[in-house]
């Protein structure tokens, strides 16, 4: 029967349902919050439904294969193209040079001189409408935030239950481990979630990628090998080279929401897990009580490509479905489509649903707000020739600058590459004598972007600003630009005859002499992301802006949640997928533990 029913999920399209239209759970989106916790929630015995606006393209090798996520994140078979500002400086935002257009014959321009007639469209930030959500084109990159990301969860809740030496036990469940000896503590190995590390062989053999690394190794200390996630009471403090851990397997292939599904759906214990594929969710649907309002179901339309951020998409409507719940309603959309399914479902800041005729179930201010995501940037040069054994893949470096508040701050990945952010057809390609050290700033000092309704049209993509730099900008550039220059310093010190080097940015140019203030301007016109978090944020219901209790639930409604990174209040770490796998861990044991209760 689960067999069956994945079948009927993926032959939604052609116009066959599911056999039943209520379940005990309807989760919302199957990205890493939504996709782990429907699989449990079916594992724990009740019926449940998990929808998903995207096709199944588990068996896709663009998918599959971890080293084709530059492949997954073009293609347009998942691809939901967003377009969002990082300011609201027009002069600001124009300088951005892989800014988008669309042309008059329909294409894309990327960049500053548009064709006559093009339409600015913005900054350029897929995201993945597939089984297993974004979870499925990223670069699988598995680190773990500072313990202090979880325990000012706790600090603000007063839910001891988010302190850090209790979520480890999550990455714990999780977790099947291989790069870490067997039975070391703080790890995992007999979770969903393969966690393996870049192969490390090539600092045995000499070459040029492994003596740009010992320069490296030199400059900041540490190994290829070094575990990242280690349970390590001095961990947030440690600096220096490390094993890249990525949620894949030792062969290479991408593990986590979609294959968690897949063998949830395959278990011969025959999981009461349906799930419905081309399921576009409009709104939450609410039935009035004299306890307020509690969720009950969701409308949504079916058929393919019906969100105009598709790029297939053609004007079509879909077909109306009314699906219910008998216990909850758990929306896992994302940062970005988890507030606009709150907010046409009449959640949110009163006015600007009201200026939308939208009726108002709860007035919540944060519904949207606070929109956070990490800077990024990166250290490119090219060497003086072809540089060899650039198959090497790529290791993590940790820094923590001069200016760094408390933990470390900067999270690099080094090796024979460019990546320089995303616009339709990234990234660009330097030959072979490309060299980066890519990095993310941890926990900036600005959290004030948003994520607001264009219209009640629930196909039509919201608006989207960052606001990057609002706050703290001259100390979040400062620790850019310190980062830089230590991957400049280390990566121009490996042997003379890879150089001298021609530096892409942030300084370009054969032994330049830029200013602080010219390369601090660069990073801040040309910082890129693509990690959105904190738009549905928890915290206590005094504070206004808050949009979740510590246990996911919506204030001022019943059963209804959110699950998946716009939970978290701010960016947890430098990449919020593995973080996001624990929440759905922990979600479950919330819901499972309401569930008890109420049949007790």
């Amino acid at each position: 029967m689960a067999g069956q029913l994945f079948t009927l999920g993926l032959l939604a399209a052609t116009g066959v349902l599911a056999q039943s239209n209520v379940y005990d759970y309807i989760v919302v989106g199957s990205g890493p919050g939504g996709a782990p916790l429907a699989s449990n929630l079916a594992r724990a015995g009740y019926r449940t439904l998990l929808l998903e606006a995207g096709d199944d393209l588990g068996s896709n090798s663009n998918y599959s294969q971890m080293a084709n996520f530059n492949l997954a994140a073009n293609d347009e078979k998942s691809r939901w193209d967003f377009f969002v500002k990082h300011s609201s400086d027009e002069e600001r935002e124009n300088k951005y040079e892989h800014l988008t257009w669309r042309k008059p014959d329909g294409s894309f321009y990327v960049g500053l001189e548009p064709p006559e007639g093009s339409e600015k469209l913005g900054i350029y930030y897929p995201r993945s409408a597939t089984l297993g959500g974004c979870a499925m084109h990223n670069g699988g990159v598995c680190a773990l935030p500072s313990d202090d990301d979880w325990n000012a969860i706790a600090e603000s809740t007063g839910d001891e239950t988010w302190l850090a030496k209790n979520m480890r036990q999550y990455f714990e469940r999780i977790e099947t481990a291989h790069a870490v000896p067997a039975e070391t503590p703080g790890h995992g190995y007999s979770g969903y979630l393969n966690v393996t590390i870049s192969d490390p062989a090539f600092m045995q053999q000499a070459s040029d990628a492994q003596e740009i690394a010992g320069s490296i190794i030199k400059a900041v200390g540490g190994d290829v090998t070094r575990d990242i996630n280690s349970l390590d009471p001095d961990r947030d403090q440690s600096t220096g080279v490390f094993g890249l851990a990525s949620h894949a397997d030792p062969n290479g292939h991408r593990v986590g929401s979609n294959t968690y599904v897949r063998a949830t759906l395959d278990d011969p214990a025959k999981y009461p897990l349906t799930v419905q594929l081309q399921s576009l969710v409009t709104r939450v649907i609410f039935e009035e009580t004299f306890q307020g309002p509690i969720a009950i179901g969701v409308e949504l339309l079916q058929g393919p490509s019906l969100y105009k951020a598709d790029p297939r998409y053609n004007g079509t409507q879909g077909r109306f479905v009314r699906l219910f719940a008998n216990r909850e309603v758990i929306v896992s959309g994302g940062a970005f489509n988890s507030p606009q399914i709150l907010k046409l479902s009449g959640i949110g800041p009163a006015e600007e649903l009201e200026a939308l005729d939208i009726p108002v179930i709860k007035d919540l201010p944060g519904v949207g707000e606070k929109l956070a995501d990490n800077y990024e940037g990166g250290m490119l040069l090219l060497a003086s020739r072809p540089l060899n054994g650039t198959s090497a893949g790529p290791f993590a470096v940790q820094l923590k600058t001069p200016t760094a508040r408390k933990n470390r701050n900067i999270y690099g990945w080094c090796k024979s590459f460019a990546f320089e952010g995303f616009w339709p057809g990234f990234p660009d390609d330097y030959g072979p004598s490309e060299y980066e050290c890519a990095f993310v700033h941890m926990n900036p000092r600005s959290q004030a972007g948003y994520v607001h309704l264009r219209s009640n049209d629930p196909q039509e993509p919201p608006e989207i600003n960052f606001n990057f730099f609002h706050d703290g900008e001259d100390e979040d550039l400062t620790e850019m630009l310190d980062a830089a220059k230590i991957f400049r310093k280390a990566i121009t010190s490996a042997s003379a005859s890879i150089g001298p080097f021609n530096e892409k940015h942030p300084c370009p140019g054969i032994n330049q002499n830029c200013t602080d203030a010219a390369q601090k301007e660069f990073l801040k016109l040309q910082t890129y992301s693509h990690h959105a978090t904190s738009t549905c944020g928890i915290g206590p219901a005094e504070n206004r802006m808050a949009v979740l209790d510590s246990k996911f639930r919506v204030h001022g409604v019943r059963n209804l949640r959110v699950v998946d990174a716009s939970a978290f209040p701010s960016v947890p770490g430098a990449f919020p997928v593995c973080p996001v796998f624990m929440l759905a861990e922990k979600a479950t044991d919330d819901i499972l533990e309401a569930a008890k209760a109420s049949s007790a």
